[in-house]
């Protein structure tokens, strides 16, 4: 094996090592709260097992590793399992990864922004499924169309089936509409990776934008990075600094390791302020992103307006906006001093102009 497969399975090693979290999560749930009856009702309530196709490539376990020809059509089956006694209701989603604000992939939401790079989403691949109904301790077999597209895809598509217990709830008449909302209480994810090969993509970043923002309620200054390419972004490393333009003084950095970026994705990494308040001003972001053998290093201005710095001060939690009353009082109380003081002075010089 080449280094450049090893560095393509890598990849993919990571996405297993991913999928170990939701079993975690789930007995760590069962073990925490297995002694309080409140919690009962929200324990996991199913089981899922993925059927894995012929299709499946070796040495690939818990979720569907694929490699399919253009235009060609597999199903993916997964079992549901009740496990408790009482009617459950389930629906199957899938999910195209993505890159979240800490640097780590995510399988079974939906990315907040668009991804105008990917030029095919697994989501739009694959059907949902219908809401399942599960009586207690029924099982049934969940079968989802995964089409390829026609046209031959470099590279890999990744994502995930979410697997969520659904509650209908009647929503209340209002002049405006009248509906069934449905609240996921509980959910498991099966990753899926397809491709039409598993050739080696290098894969490429760039630095898209740069700007004032929040995390948490919390001033921070975020720098998108891009993956243009269909091919994960392993061990991913990022060291940035941000100054005023012409100065020395680092003002703020940041730096994180062992990150990773989902095939055709981006995500705003975060340069804190500490608690800052926002300044009006010019600024420079550099930035060093290191990937294996590969490093990408830029320099970028950007600009603090007055009006967005009041806007995100205001905002900030750890930033204090009330009134200063004891500040207020102590500098009114110093001026009084100082009237005083000029009074008297003037008062006494007044004085002694009369007696001469």
């Amino acid at each position: 094996m080449n280094v450049k497969q090893h560095y393509l399975l890598d990849g993919i090693r990571i996405f297993k090592q991913w999928l170990l979290f939701p079993v975690i999560i789930a007995v760590f749930s069962i073990l925490l709260f297995s002694s309080s009856s409140q919690a009962e009702g929200d324990m996991l309530k199913f089981h899922v097992t993925p059927n894995l196709p012929e299709s499946q490539l070796e040495n690939s376990n818990g979720y569907f590793d694929l490699n399919l020809n253009p235009g060609e059509t597999e199903t993916l089956s997964v079992k549901v399992q009740n496990a408790s006694s009482e009617l459950v209701k389930l629906q199957v989603t899938p999910h195209t990864a993505f890159t979240n604000v800490h640097g780590v992939v995510e399988y079974g939401k939906d990315a907040i922004e668009s991804e105008t790079t990917l030029t095919y989403s697994l989501d739009t691949l694959i059907e949902p499924s219908e809401v399942i109904e599960l009586a207690g301790d029924e099982a049934k077999t969940v079968t989802l169309e995964l089409k390829m597209p026609s046209e031959t895809i470099e590279g890999i598509l990744a994502g995930g089936l979410r697997i969520a217990e659904v509650k209908e709830e009647q929503e209340k008449e209002t002049e405006s509409q009248e509906g069934v909302s449905i609240n996921n209480e509980f959910a498991y994810v099966i990753g899926v990776v397809v491709s039409n090969s598993r050739d080696y993509v290098q894969g490429d970043l760039d630095l898209i934008d740069v700007f004032a923002d929040q995390l948490n309620y919390r001033n921070v200054i975020s720098a998108t990075i891009q993956n243009f390419t269909p091919t994960f972004v392993n061990r991913l490393a990022v060291e940035a600094t941000v100054q005023r333009v012409g100065e020395e003084e680092v003002l703020y950095e940041a730096s994180e390791e062992q990150m990773q970026m989902a095939p055709n994705s981006h995500f705003n990494f975060p340069i804190s302020l500490e608690g800052d308040r926002f300044q009006a001003g010019d600024y420079v972001l550099k930035l060093k992103a290191i990937s294996g053998e590969d490093e990408w290093s830029w320099e970028r201005n950007f600009m603090i307006k007055a009006d967005e710095a009041q806007t995100f001060n205001r905002e900030d939690v750890t930033i204090d906006t009330s009134i200063n009353w004891w500040m207020i009082g102590s500098i009114s109380l110093m001026v009084i001093l100082i009237a005083i003081i000029i009074y008297l002075v003037y008062q006494k010089n007044k004085s002694r102009k009369e007696t001469k």
